[in-house]
């Protein structure tokens, strides 16, 4: 057989693959192993880069998104606590807890204190639209607004304002 036959032959190919070539790797094997083991080292530096990677990508897009919600519940919190401030404001003194008139003898009571009371309808205001008007009253009319807003809601922002404005005089 020629050379060029040895090579097509079956037999020649399964012994090439079977005995050959382990043979030629075992007495190569010194000169090939430390480049596998570096190649193998390499390519685990590579994926725990590739791994660590992610890991802080997903943390910080994981932070980023937890304070987003954490802003946005806080400003879901300020509203509603802004609903039950204007509600508070906008409680009349005959719904108050103290309150011990009826609802009738109340009513007229107040219509007749609301034309001689300094504030048009006082008990309707909210208080940040009553501190402006403060300002523009006389001693004895903030005295009038004092002695009512102790006896009805005593809302604080009404009553420093007024104690401030004693003390200016």
């Amino acid at each position: 057989m020629a050379a060029g036959d040895d090579r097509n032959d079956p037999v020649e190919a399964l012994l090439d693959l079977l005995l050959y070539a382990p043979l030629g790797l075992i007495t190569q094997l010194d000169e090939l192993l430390p480049g596998l083991i570096e190649r193998g080292r390499s390519q685990a530096v590579l994926a725990r880069t590739i791994g660590e990677f992610a890991v802080r990508t997903g943390t910080t897009k994981a932070q980023g998104r937890a304070e987003d919600t954490q802003k946005m519940l806080e400003e879901a919190a300020r509203s509603l606590l802004g609903l039950m401030a204007n509600l508070t404001d906008r409680v009349s003194p005959q719904d108050s807890p103290g309150a011990s008139t009826t609802r009738g003898s109340s009513q007229s009571g107040a219509s007749t204190r609301a034309s001689s009371f300094p504030i048009a309808d006082y008990d309707i205001l909210k208080a940040t639209e009553i501190i402006p008007l403060l300002d523009g009253l006389e001693a004895h009319q903030r005295d009038e607004v004092e002695t009512r807003e102790r006896s009805g809601r005593s809302r604080k922002t009404i009553l420093n304002r007024l104690n401030q404005l004693s003390a200016s005089e």
